[in-house]
């Protein structure tokens, strides 16, 4: 008495599960354009951020340039004449200048490297431990001397 026959749902139920499978798919397809314009949009935010501070970067370095080019002019020779006359400054003369003699100044000597003597210490001013060879520590400790 066994029946071979299928078992059939309802019509209903199927149709319920159909439902439910598109609405699955429409929840996923909306989840990923969500994603989608999330990571969109933020990207879009931090262009818009580079290219401010790019901006800033450009505003500063022509700010920078207008202010080197202001120095220039204000430290210029023509500038600083005209500042000197209007503040009645005139060269000085002979009469005018006097000299300050400082005890125990000799002046300023010129540096003479052709007549230096090198010495034994002016070569050897690294200790031996960091100018041996490998080998020649290895050769020192299997010795058992001192790396002197």
């Amino acid at each position: 008495m066994t029946d071979n026959r299928p078992i059939l749902q309802a019509s209903w139920r199927v149709r319920q599960q159909k439902i439910g499978a598109i609405l699955l798919v429409l929840v996923g397809v909306g989840m990923v354009a969500a994603l989608y314009l999330s990571l969109a949009s933020q990207a879009t935010l931090l262009g818009r951020e580079i290219q401010y501070l790019e901006r800033e970067i450009s505003s500063t370095r022509e700010e920078s340039a207008n202010l080197k080019t202001e120095l220039a002019r204000l430290l210029s020779y023509e500038a600083s004449q005209a500042r000197s006359d209007e503040l009645l400054f005139r060269p000085a003369k002979t009469t005018e200048v006097h000299y300050i003699l400082v005890p125990g100044y000799d002046g300023v000597h010129p540096v003479d490297f052709s007549a230096a003597e090198v010495s034994e210490a002016d070569i050897n001013f690294l200790p031996v431990e960091y100018s041996q060879s490998l080998f020649e520590w290895a050769s020192i400790q299997v010795r058992g001397g001192d790396s002197q």
